[in-house]
């Protein structure tokens, strides 16, 4: 934790006298908390939390303190926790650990410099707790988001779309794929460079997410090519939508480093077919068209098995 911010602590005790004793001696170095039963901690852990460490006595009316970690541990999950008890037996201590999945277990009486140790441990722990939850969500995002666009990658369009594509398929629900590719790209980064490249696919990357719904699916493909997925949409339907997407991306240059660049994409459509297997055959007809789309002078639509739809300003 920053070492200006003081670590939330939570004390849990039934008797009065050993709560104060407990805290007393570390009111200056930790923000404390306190309660006198399981039932007021757990509603503090889930009302007043973030804590990073619940320290709780083993025997209190009602709920033991292994039972109150072991709730603890569902209610904040991030939260260290500390048993203590009068108890020494080992019995006693693995039923904690076990069940309460404790990080230290403590016996009563324990001085004030075992107590602050305990303490600072549990929230190095903490730290290190949080510090692993980050790192898995970073690595989580980079397995899942283009790091350029911040759009899906080619691995979560491919997952989102298969779920689509399967219930599609199962409910006999209208789809269309497209494969969108930026015409002339090549020219750009030869040209302007690579940071000009990459300025125009986010660029673009961000003007085909404003023109789509939230239940649409959009990924970049590889390299200046993207992938869409209309959901509840029909070939007539998705044609308007790419002619739209077409003229968003053509309405102004984007502005670079190497100075504004006038863009324009291609796209191929293919609708749902009652016969395809997976979703990688509906985007093998989407790409054909978008070959024919190219072929045919760039800047425009087509749709698999159609013909050329040309864009106008």
């Amino acid at each position: 934790m920053p070492e200006n911010i003081r670590a939330k602590i939570l004390v849990v005790d039934d008797d009065d006298l050993f709560l104060r004793g407990l805290t007393m001696p570390f009111q200056k170095d930790f923000d404390l908390d306190t309660a006198h039963d399981a039932e007021q901690a757990i509603e503090k852990l889930e009302q007043e939390g973030p804590f990073a460490v619940v320290v709780s006595d083993m025997q209190m009316p009602g709920m033991s303190g292994v039972d109150l970690l072991r709730k603890a541990a569902v209610a904040a999950p991030d939260t260290v926790r500390i048993l203590l008890t009068g108890y020494s037996d080992v019995d006693t201590a693995t039923r904690g650990i076990n069940e309460g999945r404790i990080f230290r277990y403590l016996t009563k009486p324990c001085s004030a410099e075992v107590m602050r140790a305990a303490l600072n441990d549990a929230i190095e722990e903490y730290g290190l707790a949080s510090d692993r939850a980050r790192l898995e969500t970073e690595l989580e995002e980079m397995a899942y988001v283009d790091e350029l666009t911040g759009i899906d990658n080619r691995r979560r369009y491919f997952e989102k779309g298969q779920e689509e594509f399967n219930r599609a398929q199962r409910y006999r629900r209208p789809m269309a794929a497209m494969m969108l590719d930026l015409d002339h790209f090549k020219r750009v980064n030869d040209t302007h460079g690579h940071a000009a490249g990459d300025a125009v696919i986010k660029e673009v990357a961000s003007r085909i997410s404003r023109k789509l719904r939230q239940v649409d699916i959009f990924g970049r493909y590889g390299g200046e090519e993207f992938a869409v997925l209309l959901v509840e949409v029909g070939c007539a339907r998705a044609a308007d939508v790419a002619s739209r997407l077409c003229r968003a991306v053509a309405a102004e240059p984007v502005q670079t480093d190497a100075g504004p660049l006038p863009i324009t994409v291609s796209i191929g459509i293919s609708e749902l077919a009652p016969t395809d297997s997976s979703l990688s055959a509906v985007l093998a007809r989407a790409d054909e068209a978008l070959y024919q789309a190219k072929a045919g002078g760039r800047n425009r639509v087509e749709t698999a098995g159609s013909k050329v739809i040309e864009i106008r300003a």
